[in-house]
This record gives C-alpha cells, sequence and structure tokens, in this order.
C-alpha cells in the first residue's frame, strides 16, 4: 500500500524523495530530520534538502524549538483538496483555452496531400510507429527500398504484397506474398502505387518513390476498408494464379475486354 502511496504522490508532482519524506511526516506527527530519514530510508545526507524543498511547496513546516528543529507535515486531506483544487483550475483554464483556438477535426484531414519525398517518408514511420501489431502494404521495389529500414525497425507483423523478390522485410512472423510477373506489371511503369495501412486507422498511398514523390493521407474508414480489400484482392489473384497458371492468360484477355 506504501508504495502505491508513494507513486500517487509522484502522479501529483512530488519526486520520489519527496514522497517518502512526506509520507514519513504524515506517520510521524512533529518530528526531526533523522527520524524521517530512518522511516522514509532517504539518505541522510539528502534528508535537509528534500525537507526544504517540501517547506518551498508548503508541505511541510519548520519549528524551531528549545535548540531543536522539528518538521511537521501539512495534513493529508489539505494537501489532498489543495490538489484537487489545482487540478480542477488547470483542467478547465486547457479547456477553456483550447476552445478558443482553431483545430482541426477528423472530417478535415480526410485526405492530406503530400508532395515531398522526406515529408512522405516521415508520415510513412509516423504510421508504422503507431502500427499496434499489424501493417498492410502493397509495395514497388522504389517505395520499399526507401522505407524498408521504416517497417523493420518496430516489431509488428506486416501483411501484403510486394512486386520483387528481395523485400528485405525480416520479421519471421510476416505473412508477405511476392507478385507474380505479368505483362500488365511490366507495362505499368508510370502507374505504380504504393499503399500501407495500419491497424489504427490510418493509410498512406501514392505514386511509388522512385516515379514521383506524391502521396495521400487518409482516416477515412471507406477509404481504409476500399484499399485493405484491394490488398486482399490483388493477393487472393496471385495465389489462384499460382494453383491454376492457366489463369493468367484468362484474367489478362478479361481486363482488357474490361478497360475497353
Amino acid at each position: 500500500m506504501e508504495t502505491d502511496i508513494i507513486q500517487q504522490l509522484m502522479h501529483l508532482g512530488l519526486s520520489s524523495y519527496e514522497a517518502k519524506c512526506y509520507l514519513a511526516c504524515i506517520k510521524l506527527g512533529k518530528t526531526t530530520g533523522y527520524q524521517i530519514s530512518k522511516l522514509s530510508k532517504v539518505p541522510r545526507a539528502r534528508i535537509y534538502d528534500i525537507l526544504d524543498k517540501l517547506i518551498e511547496k508548503d508541505i511541510v513546516s519548520k519549528i524551531d524549538e528549545a535548540e531543536q528543529v522539528y518538521y511537521i507535515a501539512l495534513p493529508y486531506q489539505t494537501f489532498i483538496d489543495r490538489k484537487r483544487q489545482e487540478y480542477d483550475a488547470t483542467i478547465n483554464d486547457l479547456q477553456s483555452n483550447l476552445n478558443n483556438i482553431n483545430t482541426v477535426t477528423p472530417e478535415d484531414i480526410i485526405i492530406k496531400t503530400y508532395r515531398d519525398k522526406h515529408e512522405i517518408l516521415i508520415k510513412i514511420k509516423e504510421i508504422v510507429n503507431n502500427t499496434n501489431q499489424i501493417l498492410y502494404v502493397s509495395l514497388w521495389p522504389g517505395t520499399l527500398e526507401n522505407a524498408k529500414d521504416i517497417l523493420n525497425d518496430k516489431r509488428i507483423i506486416i501483411k501484403g504484397i510486394v512486386f520483387t523478390d528481395t523485400h528485405g522485410l525480416n520479421n519471421t512472423n510476416n505473412q508477405i506474398y511476392i507478385h507474380r510477373n505479368t505483362s500488365y506489371t511490366d507495362a505499368t511503369y508510370d502507374q505504380q502505387w504504393f499503399i500501407i495501412i495500419n491497424d489504427q486507422g490510418e493509410m498512406i498511398y501514392g505514386s511509388d518513390l522512385a516515379i514521383y514523390s506524391q502521396a495521400y493521407y487518409s482516416i477515412d474508414p471507406q477509404q481504409l476498408y476500399l484499399m485493405q480489400n484491394f490488398i486482399w484482392h490483388d493477393i487472393l489473384v496471385n495465389q489462384l494464379v499460382e494453383e491454376n497458371p492457366d489463369a493468367d492468360e484468362w484474367i489478362e484477355i478479361q481486363r482488357e475486354l474490361f478497360f475497353k
């Protein structure tokens, strides 16, 4: 219980030594620095320095009496009431001040555009760092090469598809599929896009960084749903073709017919 009290006092702004000294003072009543040091286990070399800090904070009082110095703690109920008032006042002021500034709402950042490669990589790193467990990706070589260190820096599971045989994503729990080579993928040099989605509802997608520096950040659930299913659809088609290689030619014909 005493450990909990010390931790709670520290949450209210006291250092570890200050919390231990104040708790000892509460227990001892009118007491000396030596007795406080002995009970609190704060080193004697530090005890008077710590007590002076508590006196400055008006949490402990010092009394000179008959050539002896005594210390008396502020009653804990008074201390609690004072801290409650301080925090209430701070929270009320904070809310009032925040109400008076222009804030960005989630609706304002459904899509944000980035056109600088450095800024895109910073945003990718932020999305990776915000990931709790799983990151979903679709990556062409240019973006993969630029973001590989970022993706390997945090211990998360990466699920998705890449357009290269050597991706270098080294978590053994990753679920990475290699996109098959097709005439379509070979012909889409200027239309190669990357997608990165974390499990906290954030996504960035855009042109492969070896081609063009332009990307879009979104927290729109509908866009995330569509892009996540796009990744899964790409993986599924690759798995089906792996089971039935003759299907690849049929897919190419159907794609051409559809887009014409």
